[in-house]
């Protein structure tokens, strides 16, 4: 994982105006990067887990800087009571469960606002920073996640503004995941006369040879982890499924396809260094096989995701938070990591 050279923390989950508090007392506005406040730092705790930075300043105040369901909040603390109380920004109400009947609470705790914040515009993002665009499967991934802490409203106006079947992000290319992973998405919002899902339906149907969807996802063939996302869609939208065929044969991303492993599990082997590129790989091979994740790489840190030298990802634009970031190439937090870690570690009570 990259270090930033300042420790910062995001604010703004869901569809609220994004800021950055930057250690050393700035509080930063991402889509101007305009400075909002710069206190006169003498000490500061972050409380990653909790969404809030303590702030002691030179002349003996005491600031906290929060965000919960409601906004996100400055208050004047001075003397253990709260003297003032500025709202930032706001938004729709956001659920924040605190997770504590699970295994790995601070850690969920963190992953879900990683998650939350990936929002730009009103749309999913992998990255606010790096990325402009939806992309469909790390959206589909997201849209997991909002279910389990019910906040798939957050989703549903972006959701049902999409008029394209492919999100065309990977060099324009018309990739065959996209249909499942938008059905999927969907499936949470309508049923399957939808003209949408009629339209996927439609061309899933054109590009489909016995049994698979044909075409290259990520720059290579994955027919049957594109399939399996349509099987999976159909499925939620009691659609029928019949001429869909999982054949015994090697997908390097089959493994990863751990929401329905039964179609693959004796067809693809099982070799999965970690990954620091793409972690969120490595993360969804951990959930298929139900292995022990590495002590490291549960440590509480933030961002805990992140994705480095993403072929689409525009790096420069990630400056103003870290040059360190830009230099090497590296979006954190990341939808896609942060919601595979997600949605393994939930699983552990």
């Amino acid at each position: 994982m990259i270090k930033p050279e300042k420790q910062f923390f995001l604010f703004g989950m869901g569809n609220r105006e994004k800021y950055v508090y930057k250690e050393g007392g700035q509080l930063i506005k991402i889509s101007t990067n305009e400075v909002i406040y710069s206190f006169d730092i003498l000490r500061e705790r972050f409380f990653y887990d909790r969404y809030m930075i303590v702030i002691w300043t030179n002349d003996k105040k005491i600031y906290q800087l929060y965000e919960n369901s409601y906004g996100v909040y400055l208050e004047d603390i001075t003397d253990g009571k709260v003297n003032s109380r500025e709202l930032i920004t706001s938004g729709d109400f956001i659920n924040l469960p605190d997770f504590e009947d699970y295994k790995y609470p601070e850690q969920l705790r963190i992953l879900n606002h990683e998650i939350l914040i990936s929002f730009k515009n009103g749309k999913p993002v992998p990255n606010i920073y790096v990325y402009t665009n939806p992309w469909y499967r790390d959206g589909a991934m997201m849209a997991m996640c909002l279910e389990k802490t019910k906040n798939l409203h957050l989703m549903r106006d972006w959701a049902l503004s999409v008029t394209d079947l492919y999100d065309r992000n990977n060099k324009g290319n018309c990739e065959p995941d996209n249909l499942g992973q938008l059905a999927f998405i969907l499936s949470y919002f309508v049923d399957k006369n939808y003209p949408l899902i009629l339209e996927i339906q439609k061309e899933a149907d054109r590009i489909m040879e016995n049994g698979l969807l044909t075409g290259m996802t990520d720059y290579s063939h994955h027919e049957i982890y594109s399939t399996l996302w349509l099987k999976l869609a159909y499925e939620r939208l009691n659609m029928d499924t019949s001429a869909i065929k999982i054949p015994n044969e090697f997908d390097s991303y089959a493994r990863m396809f751990w929401m329905d492993k039964n179609d693959v599990e004796l067809a693809t082997p099982y070799d999965n260094p970690y990954d620091e590129r793409y972690p969120y790989l490595s993360w969804a091979r951990y959930h298929f096989n139900g292995d022990e994740i590495p002590k490291e790489l549960l440590l509480l840190q933030y961002p805990m995701s992140w994705e480095i030298e993403a072929s689409e990802a525009i790096y420069e634009d990630i400056a103003p938070l870290s040059t360190e970031y830009a230099k090497n190439k590296c979006g954190a937090p990341h939808s896609w990591h942060a919601a595979e870690m997600f949605l393994y570690l939930i699983e552990m009570k």
